[in-house]
């Protein structure tokens, strides 16, 4: 089964996300976690959710680009929770922040993270798939950041499409716009 969560800042995506794989796990919670240390202020981030995961009973796998590259630490019977698209996003297209993003990478990029995100889900039980709602500000942003913007959006699309079940989370309130209420 995939799942496909979205929702803004401190909505509650990721603990809905963390009680649907308590719900549908048969075997081992992985939590895949994207985030990279980039300073000392994100390593204490990085390390307070790991503690706060321990008592979860998540496995935890810190992978920041090529997901896909995982598959060989899963079990079949395993459900994973990545957590979150947008960061794997960002640390796929601007690994090389000195190289310019054009317009004809943003579908690479998406067929690559939607690809890597596929391939994971058919290898497990179960994925969980968190994401950022950052569309409804209405700026307009610098062109990296509008290309970022692209390609969470193609991903999203692509997502939920092939999505068993799609929610959206709006400060503790949860919106299931595709399939049955878990």
């Amino acid at each position: 089964m995939l799942i496909f969560i979205s929702g803004g800042v401190r909505s509650g995506k990721s603990t809905l996300g963390e009680k649907i794989a308590n719900k549908i796990a048969h075997k081992n919670k992985v939590y895949l976690a994207t985030s990279k240390v980039y300073d000392e202020e994100i390593r204490v981030r990085i390390n307070k959710h790991q503690k706060n995961r321990q008592s979860k009973g998540f496995i935890t796998i810190e992978k920041s680009e090529g997901i896909g590259e995982i598959i060989s630490q899963l079990r079949k019977t395993d459900t994973v929770m990545m957590d979150c698209l947008g960061t794997l996003v960002a640390n796929e297209m601007f690994k090389d922040y000195t190289k310019a993003i054009n317009e004809s990478d943003i579908p690479v990029f998406i067929e690559k993270i939607f690809s890597d995100i596929i391939n994971v889900s058919k290898s497990v039980s179960n994925m969980i798939v968190i994401s950022n709602e950052i569309f409804s500000d209405g700026k307009i942003y610098d062109d990296a950041t509008e290309k970022y913007i692209q390609v969470i959006g193609g991903l999203h699309i692509k997502i939920a499409a092939a999505s068993d079940q799609a929610i959206e989370c709006i400060y503790g309130h949860n919106i299931v716009h595709k399939g049955e209420k878990l």
